[in-house]
């Protein structure tokens, strides 16, 4: 049994928990992981042996994400998130690459001009919902096709978070700085995002896409891709949504695709592999402007046929 509610819907409907914020409180006493730290160092290694290979990592990492143009990898296990410390602003790739023991894919935000992660931590404990106006949510994917996503970052500091499902949450930061270089990947499908609706094509191709994702609303949003299950209606679903009471069993329909929460102004692609069928494009973030309720209450929902 669970609860329909803004923010207790998060991680069983794959949402992204508000950028995890509420355990944020928990970070300050967290170690930041910064610098690709190489899996092949020894549990025994010396501190400073296992810092000169971090900073190694670190150089060979960032000078390989200059060659490509913007490739930044990111790793994930239950030590942490490990990336370089500095990468290019503009479009850039993160390559994942999870440990058996991860947690999930990090979550990333940047923080507003002028914010210090310090400020994030402190404006959440006294008020959680002031402290999402600290930050700008830049969207992820778990579902990707090749494990990699690509933003369009602008300049600025950035913070990550890995959430285990027991103990406190993992951090990261990095900068964003001169800008990459790198070209927008050619997308197949593109989707603007809207206060509050999706515009994309009413029907796409079976099959490996690249798709381009705009925030060009003032809210942050997210775009699931849902396959409903048999007998279930879209208003079967946003009365689910919009009950205080609790559905018994797993959610009403199946994960297929989609982009965790983004910010207004970002944009970001990822590639989507969807066989043949209808599914049900949906955002299931609440209304933070308004009555709190799912945007898809608010007519943030429709219908798209994958052939």
């Amino acid at each position: 049994m669970y609860t329909v509610q803004p923010f207790s819907i998060a991680k069983k409907f794959a949402l992204s928990a508000v950028f995890g914020l509420t355990v944020l409180s928990l970070a300050a006493c967290q170690p930041v992981q910064s610098g690709a730290v190489p899996t092949s160092v020894p549990a025994a290694a010396t501190a400073e042996a296992t810092a000169q290979a971090t900073a190694e990592a670190t150089a060979e990492a960032t000078t390989e994400a200059a060659a490509n143009g913007a490739t930044v990898p990111v790793s994930g296990s239950a030590a942490g998130i490990d990336m370089p410390a500095e990468i290019p602003s503009g479009v850039v790739t993160f390559a994942y690459q999870l440990a058996e023991d991860a947690p999930g894919l990090p979550e990333f935000a940047r923080l507003n001009e002028g914010v210090t992660v310090d400020q994030v931590i402190a404006a959440y404990q006294a008020d959680q919902m002031s402290a999402l106006s600290l930050v700008t949510l830049i969207g992820n994917s778990d579902n990707s096709a090749d494990g990699q996503m690509t933003f369009d970052l602008q300049p600025g500091t950035y913070i990550g978070i890995l959430t285990p499902q027991e103990g406190a949450p993992l951090t990261t930061t990095f900068t964003a700085g001169e800008p990459s270089g790198a070209a927008a990947p050619q997308a197949d499908v593109n989707v603007h995002v809207e206060d509050l609706a999706f515009v994309l094509p009413d029907e796409i191709a079976a099959g490996p896409q690249t798709w381009q994702i705009e925030n060009v609303g003032g809210q942050w949003h997210e775009m699931m891709i849902v396959k409903l299950s048999e007998g279930v209606s879209v208003d079967d679903l946003l009365t689910m949504l919009q009950s205080e009471d609790a559905m018994s069993g797993p959610p009403p329909f199946e994960m297929m695709a989609g982009l965790w929460p983004m910010g207004k102004g970002q944009r970001a692609w990822a590639n989507f592999d969807l066989p043949a069928g209808e599914y049900t494009v949906i955002c299931f973030v609440p209304d933070l402007m308004g009555d709190m309720a799912p945007h898809a209450a608010h007519g943030m929902v429709r219908t798209l046929v994958v052939k």
